[in-house]
């Protein structure tokens, strides 16, 4: 049976001289591992360019066997104009993109995880977008959608978020494991979706982006560590 869907590439690798095997994203098939032949070549260079990853493409293949699939057809439905050219824009996207493939190495169809990472993606890509903390309101967004969001307990006196207990306690200690009440507020105001007028500095900043990585490595198996962390915490300070 042939199915057409969107897609998101999320990895490639070189199989021989002339084909790549890719993993995508599919909204109706969950991820998916697909054989390009001849990629390579100079009929190729079309298709290869086409798998970038993190590319919104659609796709149509034969779902009938196991394992690796062969595409049948492959489109570029949605290009981006800025990320390719910006700096920032770029940085971000390369650590959604590692985020992305170690959470959904092997994830089952779920439409509204594929619609909510298709429209941070394109949300990146628009010149209105407010690049200082869209990072931050993706990953706490990101855990709601995937089943791990905080609870929302913030108050006077639970005031200090504890990563291990996934909840705000009244108690702090100078630990890996809790956040300040400077980056608790900020956490608490990001889960609210509410818009700042001015931004915290940018170490109450970068703190809470290191405590949302713990997080999600404590409260998700499929993360261990992102590497892109480092350079996103200098570019955006």
């Amino acid at each position: 049976m042939d199915i057409k869907t969107k897609a998101i590439v999320l990895n490639k690798t070189k199989y021989s001289e002339t084909s790549v095997v890719v993993k995508m994203f599919t909204r109706e098939a969950g991820v998916q591992g697909f054989m390009v032949k001849g990629a390579f070549g100079k009929r190729g260079k079309g298709v290869l360019a086409l798998l970038e990853n993190l590319s919104l493409v659609e796709v149509t293949f034969d779902d009938h066997r196991d394992g690796l699939k062969y595409l049948r057809e492959i489109s570029l439905y949605q290009p981006y104009s800025l990320i390719p050219f910006d700096m920032v824009r770029r940085t971000i996207f390369i650590f959604y993109n590692e985020l992305i493939y170690k959470l959904l190495m092997d994830y089952q169809p779920d439409e509204a995880v594929y619609d909510f990472i298709e429209q941070s993606l394109i949300a990146l890509d628009d010149e209105k977008t407010q690049l200082t903390d869209v990072h931050l309101r993706f990953l706490v967004d990101l855990s709601k959608i995937l089943g791990f969001f905080p609870k929302d307990n913030f108050s006077e006196q639970n005031c200090h978020f504890s990563i291990e207990e996934a909840c705000f306690v009244n108690e702090y200690f100078e630990y890996p494991d809790y956040l300040t009440k400077e980056a608790s507020t900020y956490l608490f105001d990001l889960m609210n979706g509410r818009r700042m007028e001015e931004f915290p500095p940018k170490q109450i900043r970068n703190e809470l982006l290191y405590g949302l990585l713990r997080y999600y490595i404590k409260h998700n198996e499929q993360i261990y560590h992102i590497d892109s962390v480092p350079i996103l915490a200098e570019i955006l300070s």
